[in-house]
């Protein structure tokens, strides 16, 4: 069982995670227009930390999880 503190901390995450997600797309799409990487050279840096730290945050949570269900 999850319970409500769990809950509420999760859904701040996927709302972080989604804020993320969305103003990430919005510097693609403003590089995309502009010029490409020639305009944001930093863009797929950006793109592979923000992932990178995403999938460690969920495998730390899924781990977290998993240990205290033993």
């Amino acid at each position: 069982m999850v319970s409500a503190k769990e809950k509420i901390l999760l859904t701040f995450l996927g709302c972080i995670f989604a804020a993320q997600i969305f103003f990430l797309g919005v510097g693609i799409n403003y590089c995309m227009k502009n010029g490409g990487l020639t305009a944001c050279p930093q863009i797929g840096k950006r793109i592979e930390v923000t992932f990178g730290t995403m999938t460690a945050t969920v495998l730390a949570l899924l781990t977290g999880v998993s240990l205290n269900k033993k």
